[in-house]
């Protein structure tokens, strides 16, 4: 019996050793195989496998695509392809597109020959997103890229930016026919517009308008943010996309709000909530950004307004048009000396 109990004791010491080395072993091999580096994926492998004699002097380039290699000296990168201290992988047209050698060797099989570089509609925007990450890679992560809202929308950098041409001269048809008529729409003659930002395929407002076009028909009414007066632009608010400088994917809306209207953002003793930020949607609660018929881009110049909320007043309240223009609640974002909110 004690022999026997002996060999219970000694395998139950075993199994315990061998679960305990298992439980130690096992996430070293998770951790090695997380910190392996995937292999890069097409058309990224272009430019892993390239040597340095495979890539060709751009003059290669312009002798069959002269029309571009004439327009890409008006764009912006033409400036960096032609820095002779950028390694050949850096410049020029190999630096987007990849080495041209097997492009060039492969002319008599015009499949092979596309295959051999980077072609821009021929790839997923994800895949063109990442070609361009590996000279913008400083200002943006890939993994923040992928988690926005256009990317997710199957948008990539080419969709907004230009790579060869000006500004403008790049757009689909159907896509510049829209951001021709959101120009038109929000900019009259008579009203100067903003310079088009470095890289951009259009103004930026009748760009995004292309695509956000009910928030682009906002801007027509009475009450707007000043965009078509080209006194703001789009970015101004919106965070198109994050950058290692502002990393969140999301500007907060009463962040955006209160870089201007700072006198509305406190602190106060007594805060509104939904301007606090405590309940609600923040700014948007009570105004609308793009633009309204009320003034103050209010959602309404009512009473209802304020009823929306406060449904218990509606009964016993009789201010007149509006609670905070009668004479009651002035301080409708904030107070330091009433509870109510009727002064500041």
């Amino acid at each position: 019996m004690a022999h026997s109990s002996t060999k219970k004791k000694v395998r139950g010491h075993a199994l315990v050793l061998l679960a305990a080395t298992l439980g130690l072993v096992g996430p070293l091999m998770l951790s090695e195989a997380q910190r392996k580096p995937r292999p890069p994926q097409y058309p990224m492998t272009l430019f892993a496998d390239a040597q340095p004699d495979d890539y060709l002097d751009d003059a290669m380039c312009a002798g069959c695509h002269a029309e571009i290699a004439a327009d890409f000296g008006r764009s912006y990168h033409a400036a960096h392809g032609k820095d002779p201290k950028l390694p050949p992988e850096r410049r020029g047209c190999q630096s987007c597109h990849g080495p041209g050698k097997k492009h060039v060797e492969n002319l008599a099989d015009l499949p092979k020959a596309r295959e051999a570089v980077v072609r821009y509609t021929a790839i997923k925007p994800a895949q063109s997103s990442a070609v361009c990450m590996r000279c913008h890679g400083g200002t943006m992560h890939t993994a923040q890229w992928q988690r926005t809202e256009h990317a997710r929308a199957g948008l990539g950098c080419v969709s907004c930016h230009t790579v060869h041409h000006g500004p403008g001269s790049a757009l689909p048809a159907e896509t510049k026919a829209r951001a021709d008529s959101i120009a038109t729409a929000l900019a009259p003659a008579s009203v100067p517009t903003a310079s088009p930002v470095r890289h951009l395929k259009a103004e930026e407002a009748s760009l995004c308008g292309a695509c956000h076009r009910r928030e682009a028909g906002e801007f027509r009414r009475n009450f707007h943010h000043p965009v078509p007066e080209g006194r703001m632009i789009c970015s101004d608010c919106h965070e198109v996309h994050p950058t290692k400088a502002t990393p969140r994917k999301k500007t907060a809306i009463k962040s955006a709000c209160v870089r201007c209207h700072a006198e509305m953002a406190g602190p106060f003793r007594y805060e509104h909530e939904p301007v606090a930020g405590w309940t609600g949607d923040g700014c948007v609660e009570c105004h609308r950004p793009h633009g309204s018929h009320n003034p103050g881009l209010l959602n309404s110049f009512s009473r209802g307004l304020c009823a929306q909320c406060h449904t218990d007043m509606t009964t016993t309240h009789y201010p007149g048009q509006t609670c905070w223009n009668s004479g009651c609640h002035e301080a409708i974002h904030g107070s330091n000396r009433d509870r109510t909110l009727l002064t500041r």
